[in-house]
Parts: C-alpha cells; sequence; structure tokens
C-alpha cells in the first residue's frame, strides 16, 4: 500500500538509546516520505551539535522541489543549542504543512516543551533496547529479514559475543549471511567461525572482570568498548545483568545448590555460559549484592542526569569490585 501524504505527520520525535534502532527508524520513514517525494532533491540532514537554528527553520520552510513533501531530518537534537531547541518548539506548534520534520534522540525529558508538543501532534516514537530473550528474538527476527534462520542456540551465542548492541550484531550478522552463502540456517558452529573474536574477548572480559571484582580490568575493558562505539547504557546493563545472575548464584549456594549445571538450569543458560558464577558469586555476601542492586538503580539514575554518563558508570563499576 503506498503512502499518502495524509498518512505522515508533519514531525516525528524519534527516540532511542541503540544508534540502529534510530536508524532503522529514520530508514523507514525516509522509505515512505520517497513514495510521495523526490528525496534527491527535497532531502536535508542536520547534526545537533554543528547545526544553527537558522539553518534548520531555514530548510524546514523551503518548499518541495516538484513533490508534496519534503524530509528534513536534525539527529542528535539533545545536542542542540538552548537557542536551537527553542526554535524547534516554536517551529512544532506551527509546521510547515509542506514538510516532515524528524528529530532523533538517544534521550529527551517527557517535561520537556519539545517533547510535549511533539507529543500532542502524536508524533513521539520510542524504540526501547529489548533485553535478554527479547533481544535474543529481535536478533532472531533480523536474521529473519536477511532470508536467514537463526538458531536460537546460535542467537545466544552471538548476543554473548557481541553484547546487547545491534549495531555491531547488524554488522556481524552481515558476515554470517555472506558466509553461509545459499545456506538457509545459520548455525552456532557458524558464528563460532565467523563472530569477531575481539569482540568476545571484551564484552566476556568486562563482565568476568566485573564479578571476579577486579576493577582495573573492568575499567579498561569498558573503556574499549565505549571507544569501540558500544553506549554507557549498554555496559551498564550488562554489569546490572552480571549482579542479577550472581544474587540468583549466591542465593542458590546459600541454600546448598551452587553447581555451575543448577545455577544454569534456574537462569535458563547453559552450562557453559554460568560456568565461572559459582565461583564468583562466592565472591560476595547475599546483601552486598542487593545493595549493589539498589546502587545500580541510582547509577542509572546519575548516568541519565550527569553531564558525565561515563564517570557515573565507572563510579558504580568500582562500587560493584569494591571489596
Amino acid at each position: 500500500m503506498s503512502t499518502s501524504t495524509t498518512d505522515l505527520k508533519l514531525i516525528y520525535l524519534i527516540i532511542s538509546e541503540q544508534e540502529f534502532l534510530l536508524q532503522h527508524a529514520l530508514d523507514k520513514l525516509k522509505a515512505r516520505v520517497s513514495e510521495v517525494a523526490d528525496i534527491d532533491f527535497n532531502y536535508e540532514v542536520f547534526e545537533g551539535e554543528s547545526a544553527s537554528a537558522d539553518a534548520i527553520m531555514a530548510a524546514c520552510n523551503t518548499l518541495p522541489f516538484a513533490s508534496e513533501r519534503r524530509l528534513v531530518v536534525v539527529r542528535n537534537v539533545e545536542k542542540l543549542s538552548k537557542e536551537g531547541i527553542d526554535a524547534l518548539t516554536k517551529y512544532a506548534e506551527d509546521p510547515s504543512p509542506t514538510t516532515v520534520l524528524a528529530l532523533a534522540a538517544t534521550k529527551l525529558a517527557k517535561n520537556t516543551r519539545l517533547f510535549k508538543v511533539v507529543e500532542k501532534l502524536g508524533g513521539v516514537v520510542e524504540r526501547k533496547t529489548p533485553k535478554g530473550l527479547e533481544f535474543q528474538r529481535k536478533v532472531i527476527s533480523m536474521a529473519a529479514e536477511q532470508g536467514k534462520q537463526l538458531d536460537p542456540v546460535a542467537a545466544e551465542v552471538l548476543v554473548a559475543a557481541t553484547g546487547e548492541n545491534l549495531r555491531t550484531v547488524s554488522a556481524e550478522l552481515q558476515k554470517l549471511v555472506s558466509f553461509i552463502g545459499a545456506r538457509g540456517q545459520i548455525t552456532r558452529e557458524d558464528v563460532d567461525k565467523v563472530s569477531s573474536d575481539t569482540a568476545k574477548l571484551k564484552v566476556w572480559e568486562f563482565t568476568d572482570a566485573l564479578a571476579d571484582r577486579d576493577c582495573g580490568r573492568a575499567l579498561r575493558v569498558a573503556a574499549n568498548l565505549l571507544g569501540a562505539g558500544e553506549s554507557v547504557y549498554g555496559l551498564h546493563a550488562m554489569g546490572l545483568r552480571t549482579v542479577r545472575d550472581l544474587i540468583a548464584a549466591r542465593s542458590m549456594i546459600d541454600r546448598g545448590l551452587g553447581s555451575a549445571v543448577e545455577i544454569g538450569r534456574a537462569l535458563g543458560k547453559p552450562d557453559w555460559m554460568v560456568k565461572r558464577l559459582p565461583r564468583q558469586a562466592r565472591g560476595f555476601s547475599g546483601s552486598e549484592l542487593v545493595s549493589l542492586l539498589k546502587e545500580a538503580a541510582v547509577s542509572e539514575e546519575n548516568m541519565k542526569t550527569s553531564r558525565d554518563a561515563r564517570l557515573a558508570l565507572e563510579l558504580w563499576i568500582v562500587k560493584v569490585c569494591g571489596d
């Protein structure tokens, strides 16, 4: 079914902590607009860090060329100057009827005037990062979009190798699709052969260092992952999941059920994934782990409100590793 101009809203605010999900949503919107517009002549992109309010407003108020609509994208809206945010908010109250404006942000407080105005227009699109089994199902669906069936065990191994970063997973999937050629199913063996050894080492090294209370190693690996494109929120999520696994393992140990097989069965994970967990859990007391779980919520809030989210993450890592 083709898109009509009435199907398109005049302003979208697309929010996601995952760059992959942001880009995927923007690509879908661009495809929809291209059905009613010649994108080659009616498409402009601005970066929040460097764009001026005047330039964005000029683009939004420019009439489309030989088309019904034009598309203007502003990425990293949260990094716009106050002048830029104010200009967008004012524009959103009376937008051009021939422009589709897409604002992309990793986060934007719901109590801001900009968020409220766009929400009133029905244009807020939030793409939350899937977690745990939901993340694995997302990875399986990404493979299906490329005409391949990803074995559930292979999906689990792939996520373990790359971490919960959809951009990294997408890159690994592309390599896997090329590797298996015409074959329809991606197996665990394929993932073992193709998936980046560096990614495997870094992700596992970070969670292991955290569970081993090796502060220096955890901070070093975290820095490497951040430098490779992992978000502070993605790392925090991995660390939080590790603490939760440690709590479950510690509880089972206290009840006399401390083998990797028993813990793996309780967590719904294969034995190989939790083989270190019993030893690591014995390095914490139950009350200590509960306290760290509470600290995780505090650190997450600090990450969202602080000017230096990375520092807030690193301080939490130090607390987890502290004796």
